[in-house]
C-alpha cells in the first residue's frame, strides 16, 4: 500500500483567517500533497481550528476543505465553531473520503470563516495536528 502525506514539517504555525465570510484562504503552512501516480486514493485530513467569540457577539465558525489543482474537492468540507458569547474553542476537524486522481495532482488545504465578530484561525503544533494524508487504494 502506497502512502503520501503533507504536514507542517515539525514546526507549529497559526494562520489567522482574516478574509470575508465564505472566502477560501489557502493554508500555505501545510505543504501541498502531490499524488505520485494515478488511481483511487483514500484522502484524510485534520485541521486544528481556533474560534473566539467576544461577549458582545454571537457566533464564529471555521469551514475547511481540500482543493485539487485549485478546485474544491467534493465531500472534503468540515465545519466547527461556536454559537454563543464570550467563548473560545479549539477543535481538530477533517474528513476521510475516496477520490480518483491523476499523477502529479496537487492537494491543498483551504479554510474560511463564517462570522466577522470574533477571531478564527487554523493552528498546528510541531506534532503535525494539521495535515493531509493519502493512501493508494486501487488503479481505478
Amino acid at each position: 500500500m502506497q502512502r503520501s502525506s503533507a504536514c507542517s514539517s515539525g514546526r507549529g504555525f497559526s494562520h489567522s483567517l482574516t478574509g470575508a465570510d465564505r472566502a477560501y484562504e489557502h493554508i500555505f503552512e501545510v505543504p501541498e500533497l502531490e499524488i505520485p501516480f494515478p488511481g483511487v486514493w483514500e484522502i484524510s485530513y485534520g485541521a486544528r481550528s481556533y474560534v473566539e467569540v467576544p461577549a458582545s457577539r454571537e457566533f464564529e465558525y471555521v469551514h475547511t476543505a481540500l482543493f485539487n489543482n485549485g478546485a474544491l474537492l467534493p465531500d472534503s468540507e468540515a465545519l466547527t465553531g461556536i454559537n454563543g458569547t464570550n467563548h473560545a474553542s479549539q477543535t481538530t476537524t477533517g474528513q476521510t473520503f475516496l477520490a480518483e486522481f491523476k499523477a502529479k495532482d496537487k492537494v491543498t488545504l483551504h479554510a474560511y470563516r463564517v462570522g466577522q465578530s470574533g477571531n478564527a484561525a487554523i493552528l498546528s503544533n510541531g506534532d503535525g495536528r494539521t495535515q493531509i494524508t493519502a493512501h493508494w487504494v486501487s488503479p481505478k
